[in-house]
């Protein structure tokens, strides 16, 4: 069974969401427009949900799945039982669906964040469950890297 599509990278650019965040002055209003990003995320399909795929040191559960596609880029599905976790975790997938594994073995996904003043209004455990997803990440890409 493939992972289920979204519209993360393509029609919701990284570059989208950092202009939704910047239209609102407010961390409230901020986190208000990650909740309407997260209402967009799809579903990880059960079977996804594995130990392998669960990212741990995350305050909430959260599970990273990828796939190769036939053309050579990454397919990823981010999943997280907390809304504004899965609304934070649209903004890394925007960086990386869709791209091939080379250029994600080193990408500093989290800058981002900072960039857009949410680093800050996160708490420390918060902070290192991103970082714990964004290492699954580049590691995800190192893997198809190996498998080529």
């Amino acid at each position: 069974m493939h992972l289920p599509q979204h519209p993360f990278a393509t029609a919701i650019t990284s570059q989208d969401i950092a202009e939704r965040l910047q239209k609102s002055p407010h961390w409230e209003d901020r986190y208000r427009e990650l909740i309407r990003l997260s209402r967009q995320m799809p579903t990880l399909p059960e079977e996804w949900r594995s130990v392998e795929n669960e990212v741990f040191g995350c305050e909430n559960r959260v599970w990273v799945a990828y796939e190769l596609t036939p053309q050579g880029a990454m397919h990823f599905v981010l999943e997280s039982e907390s809304r504004i976790v899965k609304g934070l975790l649209a903004l890394l997938l925007s960086q990386c669906e869709g791209q091939p594994p080379h250029a994600l073995v080193d990408k500093d996904l989290l800058g981002a964040l900072s960039e857009l003043g949410l680093a800050q209004h996160l708490s420390t455990t918060r902070n290192s469950g991103l970082t714990a997803v964004a290492q699954a990440i580049n590691n995800a890409a190192s893997a198809a890297l190996e498998r080529r």
